[in-house]
């Protein structure tokens, strides 16, 4: 009799584990490092990206289709890749203080919209939920560069829960394909 292998690909999942291990011991070790090479990988994708819109630009113009919207895309990429490569650190910056500014207008919004209702269940909540918007909001534009590193240990730390589990899950299904073989064999 033969006995085909399954398919089960208990393998993909051990990979995944590994990488998420890997990542999640990197992002606990060397956060300061991690930031940068997010910021300097998405800088030169950006540049590429402006590039081949650079080139679909340029075959359009000879088309005699329009272009112009295309190559200030392209422009506005390449030089927003430039800078995320160049002053990655400073650009973490100011995403962060972007994403703090925006915390706390939506926390203040959410927190004028829950007073000027009369009645609302879970009002408590809701408030809460502004304030520590708001904070969380302040946090970020006060001190952006330490928030990202704790934003990427925190990741760190899910990526080794992630990936442990995704290891567990692969020794399983591996471990389930053997019993099916033998039991199939008796």
């Amino acid at each position: 009799m033969e006995i085909k292998t399954s398919n089960s690909g208990w393998w993909s999942f051990m990979v995944s584990g590994l990488v998420a291990i890997i990542y999640g011991l990197l992002a606990l070790l060397l956060p300061k490092d991690i930031i940068k090479t997010v910021m300097i990988v998405s800088g030169i994708v950006l540049i590429v990206i402006g590039l081949v819109c650079l080139i679909f630009s340029l075959r359009r113009k000879k088309m005699e289709l329009p272009w112009g919207m295309l190559l200030f895309e392209s422009i506005a990429l390449v030089a927003l890749g430039i800078v995320a490569v160049v002053w990655s650190k400073e650009t973490v910056k100011l995403l962060i203080f972007v994403i703090g500014l925006w915390s706390v207008i939506i926390g203040a919004l959410m927190l004028g919209s829950i007073l000027g209702m009369p009645r609302l269940g879970n009002r408590g909540f809701y408030i809460v939920s502004a304030i520590l918007s708001i904070l969380f909001g302040v946090l970020l534009m006060v001190n952006p560069f330490e928030s990202v590193e704790v934003f990427v240990a925190l990741t760190g730390v899910l990526a080794l829960a992630f990936g442990i589990i995704m290891m567990m899950f692969g020794f399983t299904l591996h471990r389930a394909e053997k019993d099916f073989k033998v039991e199939l064999m008796n």
